[in-house]
C-alpha cells in the first residue's frame, strides 16, 4: 500500500530543491478544488493512521484512535487520495486535449484495479489478526465497520460490495460534476 506512495516522496525528496516548487506551484494551479479535498483528506488519514499504528501495534490489537471508525483507515486514505488524483487526472485529460499516457477510461480502469488491491490486502489482513487476535479480533471486528465509516454491516460479502461501491459513486459523481458544473470544480 504505502510502497507507491513512499516511491513518490523518495523521487521528491531526493532532488527537494528543484522538485519542491515544481510540485507546490503544480498543486496551486487551479484544477478542481473537489479533488484536492479528497487528496488532502486522503492523505491525512493515511499519514495520521499509519503513525497511530506505529505508537500502539505494541500494546497488542489497535482498536483506537482512528482505527474506532474503521478497522482499516490507512487503506481508506490511500483509495480517498488515490481517488482525488484519479479524478484529477481524467479532468486533466479532458481538459489538455488528451494529453497523457493512459485515456481517461484507463486511467479510471487502473484505479479499480487499485482498489480491488487494496479491498483484497485488507481481506488478507482480516484473515492475519482474525488468526493473531482470535475473539478479541471478532469482537473488535463485529464493533467497527470493514472501510467506510459509519456504514457497519454483519456480513462480509456487502462489507466488501459497499467497499467498491461508495468510492465508485464518488468518483463518477466527481467526473459528473465536472461535464456540467466545470468552473465550480
Amino acid at each position: 500500500m504505502t510502497l507507491q506512495f513512499a516511491g513518490y516522496l523518495i523521487m521528491l525528496l531526493t532532488n527537494l530543491p528543484v522538485n519542491l516548487p515544481r510540485a507546490l506551484s503544480d498543486f496551486f494551479v487551479p484544477f478542481p478544488i473537489l479533488e484536492k479535498v479528497f487528496v488532502i483528506i486522503g492523505l491525512l488519514i493515511l499519514a495520521y493512521s499509519a503513525a497511530y499504528m506505529i505508537t500502539k501495534r505494541k500494546e497488542g490489537l489497535v482498536a483506537s484512535g482512528p482505527y474506532r471508525l474503521v478497522r482499516h483507515p490507512q487503506y481508506l486514505g490511500m483509495a480517498l487520495l488515490t481517488l482525488g488524483l484519479t479524478s484529477w487526472s481524467v479532468w486533466i485529460l479532458n481538459n489538455t486535449f488528451g494529453i497523457g499516457f493512459l485515456s481517461s477510461s484507463q486511467t479510471i480502469g487502473v484505479w479499480f484495479i487499485e482498489l480491488f488491491a487494496y479491498i483484497l490486502l485488507v481481506y488478507i489482513e482480516e484473515l492475519y489478526l482474525s488468526r493473531n487476535y482470535g475473539e478479541s479480533f471478532k469482537n473488535y471486528k463485529s464493533q467497527v465497520p470493514f472501510f467506510i465509516p459509519y456504514l457497519q454491516t454483519q456480513r462480509a460479502d456487502l462489507d466488501i460490495l459497499l467497499s467498491i461501491l461508495d468510492p465508485t459513486i464518488l468518483l463518477f459523481g466527481l467526473i459528473f460534476l465536472h461535464t456540467h458544473v466545470p468552473v465550480l470544480l
